[in-house]
């Protein structure tokens, strides 16, 4: 494995380090991104009993114990629940964007290394390439042994770009889906709340 590395120079080791950078945020997000930490149904059942009990502190209490998105966006409501529901409803959006903003940290980094590894796959295969040129060059045609070792040695960073690429690929567009179908969800439960709060629906 090492000699595997070795072979394709600097290219082979900017791609082992994307390799890394990839599995650690694949790894973080796939464990941030659990239901039960972005909207646990559990403590927001919690919270909209509380409220219809016209027990806000409950509410409030509830929402800072339970540190998620959905939480945050809950309390922000509870403390504005006074305040006209259009203003409410701009708040809201506000601290939305910055809930689906933390949800997406470190995703557009998969994306970059999904775009950049056959790339440099590639840059590390027409290095390899004209290695094998100069061989040539120097000891001719005539070597067959010399030369399909060094094109195997120059095809090494290509299949090592598509390695990191299609499983960072691969992750970039669940998690991305994952975040969507998160927003989509919190905005229902809060256009939910809202309507609680304001008396519009028990």
């Amino acid at each position: 494995m090492f000699e595997f590395i070795q072979q394709g120079g600097m290219v082979m080791y900017i791609l082992l380090a994307a390799s890394v950078l990839g599995l650690t945020i694949i790894f973080e997000r796939a464990w941030s991104l659990r239901r039960s930490v972005v909207i646990p149904l559990k403590d927001v059942k919690a919270i909209e009993a509380a409220v219809r009990a016209n027990d806000v502190e409950e509410a409030m209490r509830v929402c800072q114990e339970n540190n998620t998105s959905m939480s945050r966006i809950l309390w922000i409501a509870l403390a504005n629940r006074g305040v006209r529901r259009s203003i409410m409803k701009e708040i809201l959006e506000e601290t939305g964007r910055q809930e689906v903003a933390h949800l997406d940290r470190f995703i557009g980094i998969l994306g970059v290394i999904a775009a950049i590894s056959p790339l440099l796959g590639l840059l590390g295969t027409v290095i390899g390439m004209i290695e094998v040129f100069q061989q040539i060059s120097l000891v001719g045609v005539g070597k067959a042994d010399v030369l399909a070792g060094g094109i195997s040695t120059a095809l090494n960073t290509t299949a090592a770009g598509l390695t990191v690429a299609i499983p960072a690929m691969v992750a970039y567009r669940y998690f991305e889906s994952r975040v969507d179908a998160f927003v989509v969800e919190i905005e229902q439960h809060a256009i939910h709340f809202i309507e609680m709060l304001k008396g519009e629906r028990e």
